[in-house]
């Protein structure tokens, strides 16, 4: 037995009259919320970053860079809801696809470009118009930042599966108590109105 601050540590396991059944539940219950903890929180972790990295690197599969001009003027300074990257705006584009022919459409370019000047655009395999794929580094971080979001995620879950297992334990352990009461009582000739 280890001593901690006066008090005996691990004492759930050790033999006592009083210890109950609901008591080595709780300690075993504590253990595996800790082993889920140290254990699969980090490898959920880990797994759900490298999804979310390689998700987003496949985002990059069939799309490729072309030379666009601008219709129009591009604002100067981007909306602070425009949604878009930091120095982006939208504006209206004109490129050629494959075939010869030209297209236009709306997409996000550098502030303050001029209707003529040349940007890079990013188009699908049927020459629609999509969203720059993300760098390496940004789909790592994106992954990590989904990986870490999912850990704390399953930490939440598995301390409210923790929290809410103890408190039905200590209601029950609570139950129990009265009934013995109920019991020492009656045995010694006291009774309850």
């Amino acid at each position: 037995m280890l001593k901690r601050d006066g008090r005996v540590v691990f004492w759930r396991w050790r033999r006592n009259p009083l210890r109950r059944s609901s008591d080595i539940a709780e300690a075993w219950i504590a253990v595996a919320a800790a082993a889920v903890l140290l254990l699969v929180v980090p490898v959920v972790g880990v797994v759900t970053a490298g999804a979310g990295e390689r998700s987003a690197l496949d985002r990059a599969q069939g799309l490729h860079r072309t030379a666009a001009r601008l219709v129009e003027d591009a604002p100067a300074t981007p909306t602070r809801f425009s949604g878009l990257a930091d120095g982006q705006v939208p504006a209206a584009v004109r490129w050629r696809v494959p075939d010869g022919s030209s297209r236009t459409g709306v997409t996000s370019v550098p502030a303050g470009g001029k209707a003529g000047s040349s940007t890079t655009v990013w188009l699908d395999g049927a020459g629609r118009l999509r969203a720059a794929p993300p760098t390496p580094a940004q789909a790592r971080s994106q992954g990590a930042a989904l990986g870490a979001a999912t850990g704390a995620g399953v930490c939440v879950l598995v301390a409210g599966m923790w929290w809410a297992v103890r408190v039905r334990l200590a209601a029950r352990q609570r139950a129990q108590w009265d009934l013995a009461w109920e019991e020492f009582d009656s045995s010694r000739g006291h009774r309850h109105a």
